[in-house]
This record gives C-alpha cells, sequence and structure tokens, in this order.
C-alpha cells in the first residue's frame, strides 16, 4: 500500500512520464475490456444467447458451459471498458467546452486558464507537507523524499485544482449527460437461509456479505455495513452474514466458528464487532476470552467451539461463495448484484436505492 503511494507521489512530482503511463493504462484497458466484451458475447462472430465457443472430438462447448464459473471477472473487465469510454467521453467534451471558451474570449486557451484559473498559489508551510504525507501514510524521514519536491507538488496540486474546478463549472452548465450504457453485473443466487442475519426476512432489500474475519479489507467494511443499517433499518434492508474464510488466514476458520457459536445464543453481531476489533488476537483462548466478554454461556460456547460443530457449514459457505464466482473479500450481493471491496457507502447506497424500486 506504502509503495503504491510513493510511486504516485513520484509520478506526480517528476510527471514528464505520466502521459506514457496513462496512456498505456487506457490502451491495456481497451484491450481487456474488448476481450471481455467477446467473452461476454460468447466469442468473436457468435451469436445467440448461448453460442458454441468451442468444439473438439466432436462435441461442442457453449459459452454458459465454460464462462458460467467466470463471470464476476468478465464483469470486471466489461466495467473497465465502461469506465475507460466514459473517461474518454469527458475528457473529450471538456476539451471541446475549453476550446470554445478560448475561441469566444479570443485567446489562447493556456492565457484563458490562467485567467479563469490562475493567481499565485496559496504559500505551503511544513505543516501542509506533513500533513499531506501522513495522509500517505509518508513522511520526510523517508530518504527518498525531498521536501522541496512536495511543496513543489502541493503549489502544482492547488492550480490543478483551480483548473478542474473551472472545468466543471462549465460542464454543468452545459449540462453533460453521458447516455453510455453502463453494463448490468451479472446476478448471482446464493442460500441465506440459516446464516446470521439483521433486519426483516421481508425486506425488499437483502444484502448478502461474504467476509473473512482476519482479512484487513473486511474490517473496513463494518462502519459501511453499521451506517446501511442506521440510513435505512430493518425493515427496508435485510443483512446476511456468509463466511469466507480464506485458506491463506489460518485464523479466520476458528473465528468463523467463534461467531457461529455465539450464534446459537443471539449475540452474533456482538462477537462478529469483536473479532474485528481485535483481528491480531484470534487464538483459541482469545476467542473464548471474546465469548465471556459478550456475555455467552461460556460452557456452551466451548462446547460448540471444541466439537468444531460448524466448520463443515463454513467450509460449504465457502465453496459455494466459490462456485458462483466470488473470489475475493469483502464481497457483497444487494438483490444478487455483485460488489466488490470495501466501497464507500454511497455507492452502497445507490445500488440499495435501485435495487428498492425494482422490487
Amino acid at each position: 500500500m506504502f509503495k503504491n503511494n510513493r510511486s504516485d507521489l513520484i509520478l506526480d512530482v517528476n510527471n514528464k512520464g505520466n502521459v506514457t503511463i496513462y496512456s498505456l493504462c487506457v490502451v491495456v484497458g481497451v484491450v481487456v475490456g474488448i476481450l471481455a466484451g467477446m467473452a461476454f458475447s460468447g466469442g468473436m462472430g457468435s451469436g445467440g444467447d448461448n453460442p458454441v465457443i468451442a468444439e473438439y472430438n466432436g462435441k461442442s462447448v457453449r459459452a454458459s458451459e465454460v464462462f458460467g464459473q467466470v463471470k464476476t471477472r468478465l464483469f470486471d473487465l466489461e466495467e473497465e471498458l465502461y469506465r475507460t469510454k466514459e473517461q474518454a467521453i469527458r475528457e473529450f467534451v471538456e476539451q471541446r467546452l475549453l476550446d470554445d471558451e478560448a475561441r469566444k474570449a479570443n485567446m489562447p486557451l493556456e492565457q484563458l486558464l490562467d485567467k479563469q484559473a490562475g493567481g499565485a498559489p496559496t504559500e505551503v508551510n511544513d505543516k501542509d507537507i506533513e500533513t499531506f504525507l501522513a495522509s500517505k501514510g509518508l513522511s520526510l524521514k523517508d530518504p527518498r523524499i525531498k521536501k522541496d519536491d512536495v511543496k513543489e507538488y502541493l503549489k502544482y496540486r492547488q492550480k490543478f485544482e483551480k483548473r478542474q474546478a473551472y472545468v466543471e463549472k462549465l460542464r454543468e452548465g452545459a449540462k453533460l449527460k453521458i447516455v453510455l450504457k453502463e453494463p448490468e453485473a451479472p446476478k448471482l443466487t446464493v442460500s441465506t437461509e440459516g446464516y446470521p442475519s439483521w433486519g426483516n426476512a421481508k425486506a425488499p432489500v437483502t444484502v448478502v456479505e461474504f467476509s473473512d474475519f482476519q482479512c484487513p479489507f473486511c474490517s473496513r467494511a463494518v462502519p459501511i455495513i453499521d451506517q446501511i443499517k442506521k440510513e435505512f433499518g430493518p425493515d427496508k434492508v435485510r443483512i446476511v452474514f456468509r463466511d469466507m474464510p480464506l485458506p491463506n488466514h489460518n485464523r479466520a476458520l476458528p473465528a468463523s466458528l467463534a461467531a457461529r457459536c455465539a450464534n446459537d445464543q443471539g449475540k452474533f453481531w456482538e462477537m462478529h464487532n469483536t473479532l474485528f476489533e481485535n483481528q491480531q488476537k484470534l487464538e483459541d483462548k482469545d476467542l473464548k476470552d471474546y465469548a465471556k466478554t459478550v456475555g455467552l454461556d461460556v460452557p456452551k460456547f466451548n462446547e460448540c467451539f471444541d466439537g468444531k460443530k460448524y466448520v463443515a457449514d463454513l467450509e460449504k459457505s465457502r465453496a459455494e461463495a466459490e462456485k458462483v464466482g466470488i473470489a475475493a473479500t469483502p464481497s457483497f450481493l444487494i438483490n444478487g448484484v455483485l460488489i466488490q471491496g470495501a466501497q464507500p457507502f454511497e455507492k452502497f447506497k445507490e445500488k440499495i436505492d435501485r435495487a428498492s424500486k425494482r422490487g
């Protein structure tokens, strides 16, 4: 994570290479997106909803047989293509708007930008530099980071943000509307019966979360789920927790087992929150201590935990997720529509609102 931030900073300060790198990313995105589109349509030149895409030993292979298990990954590629096109449209329209304004003002574009969004930048002090670096997980103690470089970058960013604000104003005035059709995420069907849940079973929207108690990204989803509960309430949204303990997290399965044993006593969400708050302490002794902390009948908990009562169910939960194409945590299904990662609350709200309208 820190390495990426450092790279971003170096690229921003030394921006001569930015255009080349950005162009390369766009080209790769377009090519990958085209391949995704081919996969969704069943291959080059193939027609129909479920075309034959291969043949061997006189047998035919249809698209649904092959692509069904990777449809979430294919959707990621298709969505990447859409985002690349969307960005290209915005940049094209913005350039046209700027050119029009420059013609109206009868001056070169750069002169127009200096006039509309120029001016001397606010002086950057040491506190500004430290605050910026801290936001990236960095500090001046890193020998690769030069204070003067960061200062110049922050000045450049001020100018850039002013120009962006001017362009945004032009775009709003022009009432830009992108009518490019956004790809629909594939609908996935998974079981919710018998899994820990919150909310009314008859709520119009069901959010199924696939999570891993040892996954750091999953812990970031906890406040988002809490916000969903608060914003929509139990009669509008039901939340179902599905365990997906990953093989590379050696304490994820025992933690999931502890949560399911707590669920037997009506304390799943209390244990859920405690486990995510203590991801570095998930040994058996810790889990049994948490049982006492959240107010469980400890002998009953220990019997469930030591007897590995739900291990088979937990492994089944993960296997079903993988079968429908879910390969990462956290992942969410909102009435069957996939969202991957701890996305901002606004992303969830948009999907929940849309699902509510569809019924």
